[in-house]
């Protein structure tokens, strides 16, 4: 076992991740970056199309109060005001930075920045830089100038297997390093979590493979709270078909139509004024409710007709409406099979303003934390939270470095990551690969915790996903003398989505109504009464509780 100390330990290296990266350095504090995957290559950061924000390119009527209040009505009653004043307020600042680095946005004919609506925003304030490729200029121009800082590095291929808590305040992590198979613990002063969502804990998602909720089995393993948890965004238009781009986004969907398998333009019974141009919640409970009613498409969808908008879509959505020809997808002349696949968690870690948490020393950021959205994420405010935020989080880490370096942490190592290693390092020959646990998984939440649920299918999954951990015990590894293993990190990843699909199964047990993007059959109406859900371990148990939330100031 190895160690090593610095100032600030970050886990993840997707926008939220470097943005406190780069701000953490430039305070001055010693950072270290860990990535399960390649740094700043990996994360769904990488796929964004857009980003919202304000800035000298905004409308006349816009403003940071009416940005705010556009999050405030789309979150259902359930996001923390001081997070969307914050993002607000902060977001024109932080992509003048990225500006000011060398980011370049995109321009219409007239050499002004292209703004562009999107569903929810009551005003245009959407963005793109690199034609559509704006979470990967963003994550380059990030890591760009991470590197003009000498007191920041990155690693590599390091998953986290807990983070370490002494004293009653975080002190660093326990990592494995899959290239050495050598276990590692890094001492810090503080620990910010940014390592992404959960997309990969289902069958189809827009999602990464790197998104198996690391952070928020990390996070409840530490102790604190995880907020709205049962606040799974579907993206609702996303390609089934080819195989090759399952999950594929369509964020042109406003401007087209969707049909049922009868020909039927359907939105109209649920959104008669606005039809499919409305937030993400709305559209993919209506897609789901048709498909369940027996009108969908034979791959378990509804078809998408954008033939008669391609010239907007060539326009403004350049980068979807090459990988569609290029995979053989023609929008201009076909309907397209299309189904909500899950996207992004708007709950997570409770955090104050600064991406602070309920343990002292810990903080999170990006999707890792929660709050911010509340019962449903407006378009294109994922990179937005991701820079505003991050900053926030790294600023104020960086500030509570003290002046003598951490101390090494303790030779014994925790249980949990002492069995994982004992386990890889016994290479067992048992009946389950990690591959075949993950599929598993993924059954028991695409049945248990989709788009339309009920008490009764989670309670199921709860029992399966016990089976499911209990077949952990029996599994099968090859783990090479030198080198990489795919299959290590599967099996660790696995160890995280167990607990995080169990702490998701719980907090949607709890939720009794429907809010957000949060339906269930067996209470289908949204009470007047606003009450949040709180997950957390007690007595070695993961439970929930259902009331009203007095957030962090």
């Amino acid at each position: 076992m190895q160690y090593v100390t610095t100032d600030v330990l970050i886990i993840g290296s997707g926008a939220a991740g470097l943005s406190a990266a780069v701000y953490a350095a430039e305070s001055g504090a010693e950072v270290i970056v860990v990535d399960k995957g390649a740094s700043a290559k990996s994360g769904s950061t990488v796929g964004a199309v857009q980003i919202a924000g304000l800035g000298p390119w905004s409308m006349p009527e816009d403003s940071t109060a009416a940005y705010s209040r556009d999050i405030l009505e789309s979150g259902r009653g359930l996001s923390d005001p001081s997070l969307t004043e914050v993002l607000a307020r902060d977001i024109e600042e932080r992509l003048a930075d990225l500006q000011k680095w060398g980011l370049k946005l995109d321009e219409n004919e007239h050499q002004r920045v292209e703004v562009t609506k999107t569903s929810g925003h009551n005003i245009s304030r959407s963005i793109s830089a690199r034609k559509g490729k704006s979470g990967l200029g963003i994550l380059q121009t990030l890591f760009k100038q991470a590197k003009t800082y000498h007191n920041l590095s990155y690693w590599s291929d390091l998953i986290t297997l807990e983070i370490a808590v002494n004293n009653g305040k975080a002190a660093g992590a326990c990592v494995y390093n899959l290239k050495e198979n050598e276990l590692y613990w890094i001492g810090s002063n503080a620990v910010i979590l940014a390592a992404g969502g959960i997309g990969q804990l289902f069958s189809i998602t827009s999602n990464p493979v790197q998104a198996t909720g690391d952070g928020f089995a990390l996070g409840l393993e530490a102790g604190v709270s995880l907020l709205d948890l049962e606040q799974i965004q579907f993206y609702p238009v996303s390609l089934l078909t080819p195989p090759s781009l399952a999950g594929l986004c369509m964020s042109f969907y406003h401007l087209g139509k969707l049909f049922n398998t009868r020909g039927e333009r359907f939105m109209k019974h649920y959104e008669p004024q606005t039809m499919e141009d409305t937030t993400r919640d709305k559209l993919a409970i209506a897609i789901a409710r048709e498909i369940t009613a027996g009108r969908g498409t034979p791959n378990g969808g509804v078809w998408l007709d954008a033939t008669g908008v391609i010239d907007d879509i060539k326009t403004y959505f350049p980068h979807e409406y090459n990988i569609c020809t290029e995979r053989g997808v023609n929008l201009e002349k076909e309907w397209v099979e299309i189904g909500p696949a899950a996207h992004f968690i708007m709950g997570g870690i409770a955090v104050n303003a600064n991406g602070e948490t309920s343990l002292a020393g810990l903080y999170a950021a990006g999707e890792t934390a929660g709050g911010l959205h509340g019962g449903n994420r407006l378009g294109n405010n994922a990179l937005s939270e991701c820079i505003v935020f991050g900053k926030r989080a790294g600023e104020h880490a960086a500030a509570k470095k003290y002046k003598a370096r951490p101390s090494p942490l303790p030779s014994d190592i925790p249980a949990k990551s002492k069995w994982i290693v004992d386990v890889i390092r016994a290479a067992p020959k048992g009946e389950f690969r990690p591959v075949i646990l993950k599929d598993k998984i993924r059954r028991v939440l695409d049945t248990s915790l989709g788009v339309t649920r009920s008490n009764e299918n989670l309670t199921n999954g709860w029992d399966t996903l016990a089976s499911i951990q209990k077949q952990m015990e029996n599994v099968h590894l090859t783990v090479p003398a030198a080198g990489y293993s795919r299959e290590v990190l599967e099996f660790i990843e696995v160890q995280h989505m167990i607990e995080t699909a169990k702490a998701f199964l719980s907090a949607a047990k709890t939720r009794t109504e429907s809010r957000g993007a949060h339906f269930t059959i067996d209470y289908p109406d949204t009470s007047d009464e606003i009450r949040h859900t709180t997950t957390f371990i007690m007595d070695g148990r993961i439970t929930s509780r259902y009331e009203p939330k007095e957030y962090q100031s």
